[in-house]
């Protein structure tokens, strides 16, 4: 006969769960270590371009204090997607309507390969005028085919990589193949103020209901950049269609939003 002291596997079990806690913050930080970013750019044909839909998505844009006792005068971000063709190859036209007080500010115009989003040209109306780019044979280069550019007499613009237009972000981030929380992806957006190109990182750090009224939630996605230590923005995309609905950002002791308009 063989005798066990219950004592004894209490105290085991005991070892064993003290074990488990210490170890598993370890085992979390390591697997997110290991994490494998997948790289989005304008070749690698990794973005879900199928899904881009034509239509117009309006979203209220205002900035808050770190408390949320003083909110800003709300803008109004008109953004449109239309499919088109140029040089007999299918392509998408991104509109950018930025209205403040019932002004409009500026008007932005990229039009993309649509298949890849790789940018063909760029086009930003301000108050202070206009500036145009073409882009071809891996260079962003002012264009000599709109009047007045006042771009023209800059440098073209080297693009060693694959970018896609980082105006057109709430556009984009809706192709995005996201399967899972803890996914990774460092996209190739620029900025056409930018000196050089680059690649920035984004994390999906977890799913969440995000309450619409009183009565409906929906499901979204949260996806993260960090842009620098202490400024950061979250992306609300609702779980199936990862239709862009809500952003928040901080920096310097303030926030942005945009939530879409229903």
């Amino acid at each position: 006969m063989v005798i066990i002291k219950l004592s004894s596997i209490n105290i085991f079990s005991k070892k064993m769960k003290v074990c488990y806690i210490l170890t598993l913050p370890v085992l979390l930080q390591a697997a997110a270590a290991l994490a494998q970013p997948d790289t989005i750019n304008a070749v690698n044909n990794k973005l879900l371009t199928g899904n881009l839909k034509e239509g117009t998505t309006v979203y209220l844009v205002y900035t808050t204090d770190s408390t949320f006792a003083r909110t800003s005068t709300g803008d109004i971000w008109e953004r449109t997607t239309t499919f088109n063709t140029t040089n007999n190859q299918p392509t998408v036209e991104f509109g950018w309507k930025w209205y403040h007080n019932d002004t409009l500010q500026r008007k932005i115009t990229n039009i993309c390969n649509r298949q890849t989003l790789a940018p063909l040209f760029h086009k930003g109306v301000f108050k202070t005028g206009t500036i145009a780019y073409d882009f071809k044979d891996s260079f962003m280069v002012p264009s000599d085919t709109v009047q007045n550019n006042a771009a023209i007499k800059r440098t073209k613009v080297p693009l060693p990589i694959p970018v896609i237009s980082w105006e057109q972000d709430l556009e984009t981030y809706p192709l995005l193949p996201i399967k899972k929380v803890g996914q990774i992806f460092d996209i190739a957006f620029y900025d056409p103020n930018e000196k050089e190109p680059s690649y920035h990182r984004y994390e999906v750090i977890g799913k969440e209901y995000l309450p619409l009224n009183s009565d409906t939630k929906i499901k979204c996605w949260l996806l993260k950049i960090q842009y620098q230590p202490g400024s950061w923005a979250i992306f609300w995309l609702t779980e199936k269609s990862k239709e862009l609905v809500k952003m928040k950002e901080y920096f310097k002791g303030r926030y942005w939003f945009k939530v879409k308009l229903y």
